[in-house]
């Protein structure tokens, strides 16, 4: 279990990176494709529908990669006592 939960920010990151990929292909897929029907019979529903959705998974990969990052930044200043030295250096002067 403990390897499960380690290094959870990185994990984060990983995964905000693999749904950003996700929502790209699935952009990407949706404009060939259409492209590539577009002599055919062109409504544009593959269009709107996988370009809205991979752009809505790019997006919200976003707040997921920001938190994982949050998680590595506060993790690292608990571990090296970051948060002493900040503190210290902080104080303002006197008027």
């Amino acid at each position: 279990m403990n390897k499960l939960y380690s290094n959870i920010g990185k994990k984060l990151r990983t995964l905000a990176m693999v749904c950003g990929g996700i929502g790209i292909v699935c952009m990407a897929v949706g404009i060939i494709v259409e492209l590539l029907t577009f002599f055919d019979t062109f409504n544009g529903v593959l269009l709107v529908s996988c370009g809205g959705s991979g752009l809505v998974v790019l997006l919200s990969s976003w707040p997921l990669y920001a938190f994982g990052q949050l998680v590595d930044d506060v993790h690292q200043m608990a571990g090296c006592g970051g948060v002493q030295k900040a503190a210290e250096a902080d104080q303002l002067p006197e008027l």
